[in-house]
């Protein structure tokens, strides 16, 4: 059952309780140590970046990682090779490809180098008596760009599950252009990413969905192996390579619990520990790497 946007929590969020949580666990991210608990993550950079958990797989400050495997979480930016720090001052978002999203008033400003444009709630499809700040919060908008362009995927969520829809809308930050698709109620949209070489997707995890575009305009499904179930993230390395994170084939129960696919989308297979294929897995894909066999 899907339940309304979480009410916002206090700022004081951001600065995470760790001595109150009760599971820790550590994995790797590029050369990066990620220590997850029950309250969020903390990474282990050239200083600490925490982000809370709120549930559903979201995390506040939101988190995006680039192709290369760079973190960006709200205004900080984390190299993963180097493990450097870096805080873009009075933006809400630094997103990769050198965007930023800032809340101003009842919009989102959006710039890219010298070309800025600014964007309301109501325009990208959210619902009445949404605020900027509250809608990003609760994760009822998502931004995610690529080297050109730049993709928000917005939800209204009713008091029934049927109520419930999404909205994607290419935005040409230099134009000022916003290209709205609505995409209606195809699933629980959980996680809107991009790659280089595939393009914008988009994850659902109820009826396990999966949306790709070129343009963030046209979306069509991929077909997904039969017996997938608790689908939670995905990563189109490419127009044939596409890794899911979910269970396939429910009497198979070993970790990590990934299945690929090597002509998009046509035949997949479960990756079991040790298999070589695991050196593949993208350095970009958060889900991916925290369910790598660890020594």
């Amino acid at each position: 059952m899907r339940s309304r946007a979480i009410n916002a929590l206090p700022a004081l969020l951001l600065a995470l309780a760790w001595s109150g949580a009760a599971r820790a666990d550590d994995f790797r991210l590029g050369k990066l140590r990620v220590t997850e608990r029950d309250d969020g993550l903390i990474v282990r950079a050239s200083e600490p970046v925490a982000l809370a958990a709120l549930g559903s797989g979201r995390y506040w400050p939101p988190l995006v990682l680039d192709s290369r495997g760079r973190l960006h979480a709200g205004a900080a930016v984390v190299d993963a090779a180097s493990g450097r720090v870096t805080r873009h001052a009075g933006v809400t978002l630094a997103l990769p490809h050198g965007v930023s999203v800032t809340v101003r008033g009842q919009g989102y400003r959006i710039r890219r180098g010298k070309a800025g444009c600014t964007v309301r709630p109501a325009a990208l499809g959210l619902g009445d008596g949404k605020t900027a700040a509250a809608a990003l919060h609760d994760g009822n908008v998502k931004f995610v760009p690529s080297a050109t362009g730049l993709v928000a995927l917005a939800s209204w969520l009713g008091w029934d599950t049927r109520d419930t829809r999404y909205m994607a809308t290419a935005i040409d930050i230099e134009r000022c252009r916003l290209r709205a698709t609505p995409l209606g109620n195809p699933d629980l949209l959980v996680e809107l990413n991009h790659s280089p070489g595939a393009g914008w997707w988009i994850t659902g995890s109820i009826e396990q969905t999966l949306l790709r575009s070129r343009d963030g305009r046209h979306w069509r499904p991929v077909p997904l192996p039969q017996g997938l179930s608790s689908l939670v993230s995905s990563y189109a390395v490419d127009a044939r390579e596409i890794w899911l994170a979910g269970i396939h084939d429910a009497d198979l129960e070993r970790d990590p619990l990934l299945v690929h696919s090597a002509d998009g989308g046509r035949h997949w297979r479960n990756v079991p520990p040790g298999d070589p294929l695991l050196a593949r897995l993208p350095v970009g894909w958060l889900e991916g790497q925290r369910r790598l066999p660890r020594p």
